[in-house]
């Protein structure tokens, strides 16, 4: 494994990793619909410049527009206004796990539309998942309603995986991002004037730097590295890897908020990343097998 490629890795996952917590720092001054509507807005510019720069902006083919649409409507404008919402609610690092639960949902949606019938290893996943998103569903440090955001926008993400998987897109997949977040910015525009007709962002050092870093790196920036770097890395690598994401928030929200360790914290985010962490390796372990033999 290439060292520049692992350092590269490191810095996406900890991209990646600041989002939720920078995210909580623009809603300072910001309303949340808002607030996601802007950085989509941003990250289709900034996208757009980036793979126009690198391979030249193309118009979506035909093949191409399912996965445009799913990526762009749900995996970014419905997670995006989700999991804005819910950062008014829940503490960065505990939002970040919940919002993390999305290869949970790959199994019953797998099951029920692509007719992929789960072992028992995945079962024994979702219910360890389960049982983590119970024990931090705590009343006071995570309100069911911000659960419940969280849970939606995973499972928004999870759609989005699903459809990927089912599709044969013609274009790379990065070529298609500006298209991605543009969609998710009309997607968000309606919704934020419908919830917050009032609302909007504040122009403060704080919010621009929020918005800089959401719209730039934190989305354009990160994703490409990430494309780049997992053709460099082991699939199970980066697969493992990118389990740390959910870590960083959690530690740079407990440095930064003085967000509170605790028991149930521990335990549930540890059943979850427990839950992850096996549904991770073992694909990638089947198709070690199969290439050996």
């Amino acid at each position: 494994m290439p060292r520049a490629a692992l350092i590269q890795f490191a810095l996406v996952v900890a991209i990646f990793g600041a989002a939720a917590p920078v995210i909580q720092v623009g809603l300072v001054d910001a309303t949340p619909a808002w607030f996601a509507f802007w950085r989509a807005l941003l990250a289709a510019g900034a996208t757009a410049l980036l793979v126009g720069w690198r391979e030249g902006l193309r118009v979506p083919a035909r093949a191409d527009l399912p996965v445009v649409f799913a990526v762009g409507a749900c995996q970014i404008g419905a997670f995006f206004a989700l999991l804005h919402l819910a950062l008014t609610l829940v503490p960065a690092g505990r939002a970040t796990l919940l919002a993390y639960t999305t290869q949970l949902w790959l199994v019953p949606i797998s099951a029920f539309a692509l007719g992929e019938r789960p072992g028992p290893r995945r079962l024994l996943a979702v219910g360890l998942g389960l049982a983590g998103i119970v024990v931090l569903a705590d009343p006071v440090a995570a309100p069911l309603a911000g659960v419940a955001l969280l849970l939606g926008a995973s499972f928004f993400w999870a759609v989005a995986i699903a459809v990927l998987r089912a599709s044969r897109p013609a274009a790379p997949l990065v070529s298609l991002l500006p298209w991605q977040f543009a969609l998710a910015a009309l997607v968000l525009l309606p919704v934020a004037a419908a919830l917050e007709p009032a609302g909007g962002v504040r122009l403060t050092a704080q919010s621009v730097a929020a918005l800089a870093f959401l719209g730039v790196f934190g989305g354009p920036v990160a994703t490409w590295a990430a494309s780049s770097v997992s053709r460099s890395l082991p699939a199970l690598v980066a697969s493992v890897g990118f389990l740390g994401v959910p870590l960083v928030s959690l530690a740079i929200s407990v440095a930064a908020f003085g967000e509170a360790v605790t028991p149930a914290l521990v335990a549930g985010g540890g059943l979850i990343l427990s839950a992850l962490l096996i549904l991770a390796v073992r694909p990638q372990a089947r198709a070690v097998r199969t290439r050996r033999s």
